[in-house]
Parts: structure tokens; C-alpha cells; sequence
């Protein structure tokens, strides 16, 4: 299957330039901090949020308090979606450039944040921002980026990533440049006490997702403070997870996987990887951006299908010793695939597409567009048609 699958065993870590520049406040009085900082970033604020529950919680108010105690000026542009589309991102960039802000502010989960990105970016470059998901340019500017995350999964909050769905082409694409980084997280743990549990389980396995892909699709497969730092963020994240799906308003397990969220996939984690791949996010993003299709659970299917494809590779075999604690033996890949499995019954999650009800017919439009995103990632030499095919009908059948 290509590079990824010839390892290289060696014992350093690799070269890296290590950039970071948001600041994080994490606690249950970091909002404190966005009252006291809000004037620090302009008059103007751009505030892009998802649904009513923003409404329910009181967050909503309290952030429309803290504009009028500074004397900040603001449009709303709430009813972001899951998955978000292109065309919902272009209405936001006109709103913003009728408004012309200052800065954004984000309150939600990881589509709320990832819009914030695109329409950031977008108030610069308009409607050819596709052009920069299609890996035909790097964007340079953006508008400041303020994030108040409401569920632990996609990390959106400290890295420089965005994820869109192009809504007539049906295909989801990332864009990664260093000025959508946000400026400052405010990250309070008791914000995801209302998650619901199935929504709780879908961002442990998110989260489970990024670790699992860094610690597998590397080109280079050392056993240093790179590997341990991926293997103590899965193992916690698992026992941690399980707190927080039976008792949502846990703090302590709640605390830890949102700050596990954050770390999984930002260049915290990825610095002295080297060269990596997401493989298991090129078969998913056709699930969501076709079908919106709950990620995370997307996620959790196709990683359970490549770990029952894959489970005598050495690497996979070395996750399930150390993830797992499981000894090595002839019938190891079967101990790990059930380790992975009790984790999944635990969340009370499917096995497979079909349980999902998805079709036999989808198949064949979902292997294409993952093929799809492999060119334009330029994997598509690593990772062949065949393997996308099989691995997705594992999914599907369970």
C-alpha cells in the first residue's frame, strides 16, 4: 500500500518548527477572562454561533452582556450547522464584510469553529476560498479568531485547521494555514455538562480518532516521548470518557477530555511526528459531507473496520499492547479488535454503516469521493481504490 505501510523503525524524533501562538484560559472561571479581554481585540464583533441550545444554557445572554458592558458593537450569525457548508459560509462572509469587524467570536462545538475559520478567512478572499481547500493557494490573512468551545472532538479551538463542505460538489475538504489559528480559547469544562451522552461518546471518539491516526499513519515509527505522549492522552481519554458518558456533569472527567480535545490535535501532539496521514478522515468525510453523518460515529465505524483489516500489522498490534495493556500473542489482533469493540458497547455505538442505514448502492459514490480527497491530499499512491473499497465494506457489513 505504499510508504506508510514500509515503516521506518528508528529512535529520534524527527525535525520540527514548533508554532502555537493562541492563548488558552481553561477553567470554570475562564469566561471571567472574555469579559475582562473582549475590548482588547476592537469594537466590532462578528458573533457566529449553532443552535437554540446556546440559548437554553444562558451562554448566549451572558455573551451579549459582556458586548454591552464593554460598549462592543455586533451582528449575530447563529443556525451554523454540523458539518458546515460552503454556502452557508459564504452567506457569513457577506454579513461580515457588510459589517466589517473587528474580530470574530465562536461559541459552539467544532463545525461553529471551523465556519468562524473559513468566513474569517473569507472576508479576505470571498467566494474563491474553495480554491484553498482544493490545495491551489495557502491563505495569509484572516480575521482575529476568539473560540469558546461546548464540546470536547475536534480540538477546532487550538489549531489552524477547517474543515467545509462544498454543498453541489458533496465533498468535504480541510484547509490548515497558520492565520487561522485563533487568539484566544476560553475553555470551561462545565459548558459540556449538557452534551448528551451519545454526542459525549461521538467526541471521545473523535478525539480517540486524531491520537489513533497520529500514532499509526506516520511514516516513521519511533518508540520515544512522541509515542508516549499519544499512548497516556489515548489511555486517559478512554478511562476519562467513560466517567463523563454515565456522569455528564463529572467535572474531573469532563475537565480532562476537553483538554485532551484540545491537545490531540494540535501541534502539541503532531511536533516530532514527522511526515503523517489522515487516512481514517479521508473515508469519513465523504459519510458526513454526503449524508451528515455524525463524524465522530463515522470515525468509530471505519477505525473498528481498518483496526479488523490491519490487526496483524506490527503497529496496530503495538497499539493494542500499549492502549490496552493486552500481551503480545498468536491472537492478539483478536483481544484488541474486542478491546476496542467493549468500548464501543460501552457508548452503546454501532458497528456499521448498515446499522446506520446507510445502503449497499452508497458504496460505490463514497469510495469515490474518498479517492477523491486522497488526489488532492496526494495520498492517493499510499492508499489505493482497493484498500478505501474494502475497508468501507468492512464498515458497512460490521
Amino acid at each position: 500500500m505504499g510508504a506508510f505501510w514500509s515503516p521506518l523503525f528508528i529512535l529520534d524524533m524527527k525535525d520540527f518548527e514548533f508554532y502555537f501562538p493562541p492563548i488558552i484560559f481553561f477553567g470554570k472561571d475562564s469566561l471571567k477572562r472574555f469579559s475582562k479581554d473582549l475590548s482588547d481585540f476592537g469594537k466590532k464583533a462578528f458573533f457566529i454561533y449553532g443552535k437554540s441550545h446556546l440559548k437554553k444554557t444562558g451562554l448566549y445572554d451572558f455573551i451579549l452582556e459582556a458586548f454591552k458592558k464593554k460598549g462592543i458593537d455586533w451582528v449575530e450569525f447563529g443556525g451554523i450547522k454540523p458539518n458546515p457548508t460552503l454556502s452557508q459560509v459564504i452567506e457569513g462572509i457577506r454579513l461580515a464584510k457588510e459589517f466589517n469587524p473587528d474580530f470574530i467570536v465562536a461559541v459552539g462545538g467544532g463545525s461553529v469553529i471551523d465556519a468562524a475559520k473559513a468566513i474569517s478567512c473569507g472576508y479576505f478572499y470571498g467566494e474563491k476560498i474553495w480554491d484553498f481547500f482544493e490545495r491551489k493557494g495557502v491563505p495569509e490573512r484572516a480575521l482575529p479568531i476568539i473560540t469558546i468551545p461546548t464540546i470536547s472532538g475536534s480540538g477546532s479551538e487550538a489549531n489552524e485547521v477547517t474543515v467545509i463542505t462544498h454543498d453541489e460538489k458533496k465533498i468535504k475538504l480541510s484547509l490548515r494555514a497558520s492565520c487561522l489559528f485563533p487568539k484566544v480559547s476560553y475553555l470551561d469544562p462545565t459548558l459540556t455538562f449538557t452534551v448528551p451522552p451519545n454526542y459525549t461518546a461521538y467526541g471521545v471518539m473523535d478525539i480517540l480518532s486524531h491520537l489513533f491516526e497520529f500514532f499509526h499513519f506516520r511514516l516513521y515509527y519511533e518508540e520515544n516521548l512522541c509515542e508516549d505522549l499519544l499512548v497516556t492522552l489515548m489511555k486517559r481519554l478512554i478511562k476519562e470518557g467513560k466517567k463523563a458518558y454515565l456522569e455528564p456533569e463529572n467535572y474531573s472527567a469532563r475537565a480532562q477530555v476537553m483538554w485532551i480535545s484540545t491537545l490531540a490535535l494540535s501541534p502539541w501532539v503532531r511536533a516530532g511526528v514527522g511526515a503523517y496521514r489522515f487516512f481514517l478522515h479521508s473515508l469519513e468525510h465523504p459519510l458526513s459531507g454526503t449524508f451528515d453523518f455524525p463524524h465522530g460515529l463515522g470515525l468509530t465505524i471505519l477505525m473498528r473496520a481498518y483496526l479488523k483489516r490491519f490487526g496483524h500489522q506490527a503497529v496496530v498490534r503495538r497499539f493494542y499492547r500499549k492502549v490496552f495493556d493486552l500481551e503480545e500473542g498468536k491472537d492478539l489482533a483478536k483481544r484488541g479488535l474486542k478491546a476496542f469493540e467493549d468500548i464501543l458497547n460501552y457508548f452503546n455505538l454501532p458497528k456499521s454503516l448498515k446499522e446506520c442505514g446507510l445502503k449497499k448502492e452508497d458504496l460505490p459514490q463514497l469510495i469515490e469521493k474518498a479517492c477523491e480527497i486522497l488526489f488532492i491530499w496526494k495520498a492517493e499512491r499510499e492508499f489505493n481504490k482497493e484498500i478505501v473499497q474494502e475497508i468501507y465494506e468492512i464498515a458497512y457489513e460490521g
